[in-house]
C-alpha cells in the first residue's frame, strides 16, 4: 500500500492512532494518525487525486459537495511547512498520500501545490473560483476566510461563465470598498445578461422578431432583471435587506436608499426590496441616472456598503451555482 511506503513502515500495526504521526518531514496530529490507522486497516478512501502547482502563502482547505457528482476535498499549504497545519488538511494529506503513487509523495508533502481528492467533476468548477481568491484589498470575503464547505449546484458549469469569474477575480484586487461592491454586482450582471442571451438563442429560430423584442425589453430595466434573478435566491437578498434595514434611520446613505426604493414603488417582500436596494447602491456609485443619489455625497456610505457586502458576495456566488451553509 502506498501509505505504508510514505510512512516508511512495514505494517499497519506500527501506526499508533493515539500519538502524533510523522509523514515525511511533516509532524501531524493524532487525528491524522487515526485516519492513517483506519485506512491501513482496510478503510475506504477516495482514489482520485489531482495535484497542480500553486503559489501559496497560507494554508487553505475546502470540502466540496456537488449536488450530482459527489464530494471532494481541495487543499494546499505553503512550501516549507513542517507542522501546525489545520487538522482538516492533515487528515486530507494522509488520504492524498494513500491515493498517490510513491513517485508523487514528495510533491504532495512539499507544499506549494493544490491537491484535489475525489471525483474531478465534483470539484473542477469550484477550483476555478478558488484559484482567483486572494485577500481582498477592501473588506472581507467568505471565500478567503469565512467558510470551508461549498455546496455546488448541478448547473454550475453553465452558471459560472468567464465574465462572472473575471469579475469575481477583480473583486479581490479592487479598492476602495465601493469598487469591490461593483465587481460583485457585475457577477450578478453577467448572470442576467447570460440569461437574456440564452433565451434569445433558444427562441430566435422559431420567432426571431419576438425573440429580439423580448431581449430588448429585458435590457430596458436592469432593476427588474436583478429582481428577477433574486426571486431564485430569496433568502440571500432578504439578508441584504436585513443588513441595510438595521442601518435605516441611523445611516444617511441607508435611509436615502430606502427612500429611493419607496419612491420607485418597489414594495412587497423583503427579498424584492433587498434586490432593489442592491441595485440602487450600484446606481449611486456609478451615478447612473440617480442624480439625487450620489455615493460620495454621503459621509457614511462606506459603512452601509461594508454592512451589506458579505450578503452581496453570497448572493452573487449563489447566482453562479455556489452556496455556503449558514450557521
Amino acid at each position: 500500500m502506498y501509505l505504508l511506503e510514505a510512512l516508511a513502515i512495514a505494517s499497519a500495526e506500527e501506526v499508533d492512532p493515539t500519538r502524533p504521526l510523522q509523514l515525511g518531514t511533516l509532524e501531524l496530529g493524532v487525528e491524522a494518525a487515526s485516519e492513517a490507522a483506519r485506512i491501513l486497516a482496510g478503510g475506504d478512501f477516495p482514489r482520485d487525486v489531482s495535484i497542480d502547482p500553486r503559489d501559496l502563502t497560507r494554508p487553505f482547505y475546502w470540502t466540496v459537495a456537488h449536488k450530482t457528482e459527489g464530494e471532494a476535498e481541495i487543499f494546499g499549504f505553503p512550501p516549507g511547512t513542517d507542522h501546525g497545519l489545520p487538522t482538516a488538511i492533515e487528515i486530507a494529506l494522509v488520504r492524498a498520500v494513500a491515493a498517490s503513487k510513491p513517485d508523487r509523495h514528495a510533491i504532495v508533502l512539499a507544499g506549494g501545490v493544490e491537491i484535489a481528492i475525489g471525483p474531478a467533476v465534483a470539484s473542477n468548477d469550484f477550483r476555478k473560483i478558488i484559484r482567483v481568491v486572494d485577500q481582498p484589498m477592501a473588506g472581507d470575503s467568505i471565500l478567503f476566510n469565512g467558510a470551508t464547505l461549498a455546496i455546488i449546484d448541478a448547473n454550475v458549469s453553465s452558471l459560472l461563465n468567464k465574465v462572472a469569474l473575471n469579475c469575481l477575480a477583480n473583486s479581490f484586487r479592487t479598492s476602495p470598498l465601493k469598487f469591490r461592491f461593483l465587481e460583485l454586482y457585475r457577477v450578478m450582471e453577467a448572470r442576467f445578461l447570460a440569461e437574456i442571451k440564452i433565451k434569445l438563442i433558444a427562441s430566435f429560430d422559431a420567432e426571431p422578431n419576438a425573440a429580439l423584442d423580448d431581449a430588448a425589453e429585458a435590457l430596458k430595466s436592469e432593476m427588474n432583471q436583478i429582481i428577477g434573478l433574486a426571486e431564485t435566491q430569496k433568502d440571500a437578498f432578504e439578508a441584504c435587506w436585513t443588513a441595510l434595514d438595521q442601518l435605516n434611520n441611523v445611516n444617511q446613505f441607508a435611509t436615502a436608499l430606502f427612500r429611493r426604493v419607496t419612491k420607485k414603488k418597489v414594495g412587497g417582500e423583503k427579498w424584492k426590496t433587498g434586490a432593489a436596494l442592491v441595485y440602487q447602491i450600484r446606481c449611486a456609485i456609478v451615478h447612473a441616472g440617480e442624480k439625487d443619489m450620489i455615493f460620495e455625497s454621503f459621509p457614511d456610505g462606506a459603512e452601509a456598503v461594508k454592512a451589506v457586502l458579505p450578503h452581496v458576495e453570497r448572493a452573487a456566488l449563489l447566482l453562479v451555482g455556489v452556496d455556503f451553509p449558514q450557521d
